[in-house]
């Protein structure tokens, strides 16, 4: 059953959320869809569990700069509404939508998909930047690729897409896995290191590289 949320003063004026759905837990909080009436939204929540293979400092404000930064980058991300630090959330557009993490799941990513992460990743690469590629953080809609996580980093070759993220996007069963029971290591090399399972992979991801890899860094 859903749960209500007090909320104050949202969209211009005061509106009761219901909680829909858990939507999924990262790095730095739970995120949640909500509804009022019609109108659904996501909600997010700072958490402070630790994370042994990334640091912190302030997660919200972390996340409204992240936010400022890539808009201006030219990303599709959904907008941001309404930021309560004090009870450290956010709310945020809701981008309708499985993530992509389901179709690498079913193994059903067309090549319209494959083109538009590699020129994303290429045009990060020129800006010096690096995102979360984890295939949970993107959303395939309306023809348009949506990164819908609040996360940047400077580049680093070993935590970009051709490096570290195409490794879970072509991990067909250990993402189904995954998704289905939550298990890191169906998808990760161990429980510390944040760094994918590769074993298996190579031959797919060297299809992959010499496909889309070439893309020019616009």
């Amino acid at each position: 059953m859903a749960s209500e949320i007090d909320l104050p003063a949202l969209f211009s004026c005061g509106k009761t959320w219901s909680v829909e759905s858990l939507l999924g837990k990262g790095k730095s909080g739970y995120s949640y869809l909500v509804r009022s009436g019609t109108d659904l939204a996501v909600w997010k929540k700072i958490h402070h569990e630790p994370v042994t293979y990334y640091s912190f400092g302030d997660k919200l404000q972390a996340e409204i700069n992240a936010y400022d930064k890539l808009k201006a980058s030219g990303l599709n991300v959904p907008q941001l509404f309404e930021v309560n630090k004090a009870e450290e959330w956010l709310l945020k557009e809701f981008i309708p939508g499985p993530t992509l993490a389901e179709q690498v799941g079913l193994g059903t990513l067309p090549d319209e998909i494959w083109n538009a992460i590699f020129e994303l990743s290429a045009c990060l690469q020129k800006k010096q930047m690096n995102v979360d590629f984890f295939p949970t953080n993107f959303i395939w809609h309306e023809q348009r690729l949506f990164y819908v996580d609040y996360e940047w980093n400077p580049y680093l070759k070993e935590w970009d897409f051709e490096n570290w993220g195409i490794w879970y996007w072509v991990n067909n069963n250990g993402m189904n896995e995954f998704l289905k029971t939550g298990n890191h290591r169906a998808i990760n090399k161990d429980d510390n290191s944040g760094k994918p399972q590769t074993k298996g992979l190579e031959e797919q991801v060297a299809t992959l590289l010499n496909r889309f890899g070439a893309i020019e860094k616009i």
